[in-house]
């Protein structure tokens, strides 16, 4: 490996050594840093493989270092500043993506400034600008047919029997017994609807 190469890596290495004890506005440029190491031959020249890299320089696992790659493609600056002030996932900032941009958030004509001065502002307009998008969401998703239902209540079925096997002897089972109880309550309501519109009233 030859001088230069030794320069251009120990840079490298060194800025994700900054990056990684640093927070705030370096949240971006670490996820640009790590892509430019990935996509480069650095790590060949170094005789490093991308997971040693991840684990032994940027003090992270592999996957994470890719989903911080994946994100920044996808959104760029503003998410990873918007995530430092209000920790939003990549689910809740699809739904609200429109209404921000590299400096603010938007709702009801006013824009927040993304600064930590504003966390709490930014959060509650977060939340309500996901309530306003879930119902439309809700109301555009086509109805599912009767094998997905049975496969999401085999799922849900499973989960639940998981989660009383990985009971220890001394934990109480009431809580499960509850959760059970609702989830009849829930199928014979369903029932009853069954019946009414099977039979309607005067028919």
């Amino acid at each position: 490996m030859d001088t230069e190469k030794q320069l251009d890596l120990g840079s490298w290495l060194g800025l994700q050594q900054a990056f990684a004890i640093v927070s705030g506005s370096c949240a971006a440029a670490r996820a640009q840093c790590l892509k430019q190491v990935h996509d480069s031959k650095m790590l060949d020249d170094a005789g490093l493989t991308w997971e040693e890299f991840c684990k032994d320089y940027a003090g992270i696992s592999r996957q994470h270092a890719e989903n911080l790659i994946r994100q920044y493609a996808e959104f760029g600056d503003a998410y990873f500043r918007l995530s430092e002030i209000a920790r939003v996932s990549p689910r809740a900032y699809r739904q609200i993506a429109a209404h921000v941009d590299g400096e603010s958030v938007e709702i009801d004509g006013q824009k927040l400034a993304l600064i930590p001065a504003n966390a709490a502002r930014i959060r509650a307009a977060i939340q309500s600008l996901r309530n306003r998008a879930r119902p439309a969401a809700v109301a555009t998703r086509p109805a599912a047919d009767l094998i997905e239902l049975q496969v999401r209540i085999d799922a849900l079925a499973a989960d639940i029997s998981k989660s009383i096997r990985a009971l220890n002897s001394l934990e109480s089972r009431n809580p499960h017994r509850g959760l059970i109880t609702y989830a009849m309550d829930k199928i014979r309501a369903l029932t009853r609807l069954l019946e009414v519109e099977s039979h309607p009233p005067g028919q």
